[in-house]
C-alpha cells in the first residue's frame, strides 16, 4: 500500500514537471519571434530592433483568424514542436548588418519551436518556414508596392 501510494505520488509529481518544463507555445519564443501587431517588414524591423535581436533572424506575424488555440504541439513527447495552428506571414531579418533590414518570405507560413527552450527550429542556421501560397492564384506578385519601398516614383523606371 505504501509502496503504491509513492508510485502514484512519483506519477503526479512527474506529470507536473512535464506540463511545467514544456509550454507551447514558449514565452521566450512569443517575445522574441511573434510579432501579433506588425503589418509589414518596418514594423517588424522596429519590433526585433526593441526585442535586441541579432544575427539572422525569423518573426512571425498576426494571424489570419484569431481564434485559440493559436499554436499546437505536434506529438505527445516534450520535445516534439510546437508550430503555429494557423498560417502567418513570415519575415527574415538581417539583424547584423550595417543597415539592418527585413523581408516578407510569404503570407501563409509555419513555422515551429522547441516547447522546452523556446528556440525555432533551424536548418543551416536560420529558423525554418514553410509557406504555403499560391502566387498564381493571390496575383500578389502584381501588387503594387509602391508606399513599402524607397522607390523614386518615376514610371519609366519601373
Amino acid at each position: 500500500e505504501a509502496t503504491m501510494s509513492a508510485c502514484k505520488l512519483l506519477l503526479v509529481l512527474a506529470l507536473v514537471f512535464a506540463t511545467v518544463a514544456a509550454e507551447c507555445p514558449h514565452q521566450q519564443f512569443v517575445q522574441e519571434s511573434v510579432c501579433d501587431e506588425c503589418r509589414g517588414w518596418k514594423e517588424v524591423l522596429k519590433h526585433q530592433t526593441a526585442a535586441g535581436a541579432t544575427g539572422i533572424t525569423t518573426v512571425l506575424g498576426p494571424p489570419t483568424h484569431s481564434f485559440p488555440p493559436l499554436f499546437r504541439q505536434t506529438g505527445l513527447q516534450d520535445s516534439d514542436l510546437c508550430i503555429n495552428r494557423q498560417p502567418r506571414p513570415a519575415y527574415r531579418c538581417n539583424m547584423q548588418a550595417d543597415r539592418k533590414y527585413c523581408f516578407k518570405l510569404g503570407s501563409l507560413c509555419y513555422a515551429g519551436h522547441s516547447p522546452v527552450s523556446g528556440q525555432m527550429y533551424k536548418v543551416l542556421r536560420v529558423g525554418l518556414v514553410k509557406c504555403v501560397d499560391d502566387h498564381t492564384w493571390q496575383g500578389q506578385n502584381a501588387a503594387d508596392d509602391f508606399n513599402d519601398t524607397n522607390r523614386r516614383g518615376d514610371p519609366r523606371y519601373d
